[in-house]
């Protein structure tokens, strides 16, 4: 159903390193417990801009693993970004390295030949609890098509009125 409301035209770009002066330098802060895919989206029109912590931008997860902001575009280049479980009384905790598997990057467009248009970026990991390990963690894989389109549904209903 997604593919007739929507018009999407997916550019994946693999995020690799960059100069030692370009780094992501991002934060997630995840609910306590959740694993499965956290997908950032940039430039979504109405949505909060980036928060910062010195040098780091902080992205506030929410329930369905996915954070959204009016910010342009994300950063590019060597991969700083830390990630943290999140309790209700908003303690952190880290999440190990190995936990966390960093997906492909990409942007999309919808009704693109419309006045309507939309036009997004994203970055997205796999976090998990049980499957810890360097082999979790390099494994490359894009995101999950089903995931993200049922995700920029969400969002376009609420941020762009029924889209």
């Amino acid at each position: 159903m997604i593919e007739k409301l929507l018009a999407l035209s997916f550019s994946l770009f693999a995020l690799v390193g960059g100069s030692n002066s370009e780094k992501t330098n991002d934060i997630y802060l995840i609910p306590e417990g959740y694993e499965g895919y956290v997908i950032a989206f940039y430039n979504v029109k109405g949505a909060p801009k980036i928060e910062k912590e010195g040098d780091y931008e902080v992205h506030d997860v929410n329930n369905q693993g996915y954070s959204v902001t009016s910010t342009p575009d994300m950063d590019y280049g060597t991969i700083t970004d830390k990630y943290y479980y999140v309790d209700e009384e908003g303690k952190r905790n880290e999440i190990n390295k190995e936990c966390v598997k960093v997906l492909s990057t990409g942007s999309l467009e919808i009704e693109p030949d419309t006045p309507n248009k939309i036009e997004m970026s994203y970055t997205g990991m796999e976090v998990t609890k049980s499957q810890c390990s360097q082999d979790f963690m390099t494994a490359g894989e894009e995101i999950d098509r089903d995931k993200l389109d049922s995700i920029v549904q969400d969002i376009t209903k609420q941020y762009y009125k029924s889209k």
